[in-house]
């Protein structure tokens, strides 16, 4: 049985920064599924039962979730969580919402947010959820060169030693498969790009423990806001740089403040971005066909193309910009492409079916 190790309990902050109560001080071992208060969090929490994945190329989204579905018991493999997320042999990047859609199929649920904090992490995993995070990956001098996006599960932490722990289905899974440490103080540095997002799997009778963990972030709008003021706060201190700037733009769009979010992707397209970061973060896509800003949409479209022909989100956009510019042509060629490149991208098999229903 999977269980949450905890040792000497002590009072910490609550994940939101309130004061909190004193807890137990005595060493226990207590069940995954036993209720941990966030302002009761141990010092040292590990959870077992996850089954360790090592990664094909370009495929840490599937490994990663197919190690997050472990710790519920999931039969599948990483073949099936291959087939349904990456169907494609270029496709390069996998979205959170496809991973949840694909949860919800094994009869499990997840959500996903944005404006994460280690305290959350931390608050999650003692309550035992497992979190994948979604961080960057590079070796090198050169980070813009080889930056890229990667998924990876924190399943532990201990603040003795300052760390988290993870399985990474690159980078390995710590001794004995006891959790790969990430230091406290580098976490942020990698997780940021990416506005702090994550992704928490849970079994239906879960959901009122989970939201009691989660708090009000358990409502996107306040994850989004949180986010916001995360991107608000950094941009007043000299570690501020486009990463800031985009995240910004991201979490306007999801409260809906396209305008805004338009004028936060300029500047930090303006500073300069990682070429692969259309590969995976589509917040411009959203803002310039929001506004109306239909060609700078095309013209990423076609640089995205250009650098990869697998990322299918990149075709949906453009038919969405065709489409609002009355070329429905071009608009059902790009979907087509994209649907060819993944199946399961509902959102461009639906676009397919309302060009068809206006006879475009």
């Amino acid at each position: 049985m999977k269980r949450v190790k905890r040792i000497a309990l002590v009072a910490l902050t609550l994940l939101l920064g309130m004061l909190v109560m004193p807890a137990h001080s005595q060493e226990e071992t207590v069940a995954a599924g036993v209720y941990v208060p966030a302002m009761t969090l141990p010092p040292q929490v590990r959870l077992e039962g996850l089954r360790p994945i090592y990664q094909q190329l370009n495929r840490c989204s599937s490994a990663a979730l197919t190690i997050q579905l472990s710790y519920f018991g999931w039969s599948g493999t990483y073949d099936d969580s291959i087939r349904a997320l990456n169907p494609h042999l270029e496709d390069v990047a996998v979205r959170l919402d496809e991973m949840t859609r694909f949860v919800e199929a094994q009869g499990l649920r997840a959500i996903e947010r944005v404006g994460g904090t280690l305290d959350l992490l931390k608050a999650l995993v003692a309550n035992g959820f497992p979190v994948l995070v979604e961080a960057v990956y590079y070796d090198g001098p050169d980070a813009f060169k080889d930056w890229m996006s990667h998924n990876r599960v924190i399943m532990g932490y201990d603040d003795a030693q300052q760390v988290l722990l993870s399985y990474d289905s690159l980078l390995g899974n710590g001794e004995d498969n006891t959790g790969r440490p990430i230091p406290y103080a580098d976490v942020d540095e990698r997780w940021r790009a990416f506005n702090r997002d994550y992704m928490v799997i849970y079994r239906p009778e879960e959901e009122e423990r989970l939201q009691a963990v989660m708090g009000p972030l358990w409502d996107p709008q306040a994850a989004a806001e949180q986010a916001l003021a995360q991107s608000m706060a950094e941009l007043e201190t000299p570690y501020a740089d486009s990463f800031t700037v985009f995240n910004a733009g991201s979490s306007l769009v999801l409260l809906g403040r396209h305008e805004e979010a338009a004028e936060y992707f300029d500047r930090a397209r303006g500073t300069g971005l990682p070429w692969r970061m259309l590969w995976y973060m589509y917040g411009p896509f959203e803002a310039y066909l929001a506004v109306g800003r239909y060609d700078d949409v095309l013209q990423m479209a076609r640089d995205v193309i250009a650098t990869t022909p697998g990322v299918e989100e990149a075709y949906y956009y453009a038919g969405m910009a065709y489409e609002a510019l009355g070329e429905q042509q071009r608009a059902r060629a790009n979907y087509e492409v994209a649907v060819m490149r993944n199946n399961g991208f509902t959102q461009a098999v639906a676009a397919l079916g309302r060009l068809a229903a206006a006879g475009g």
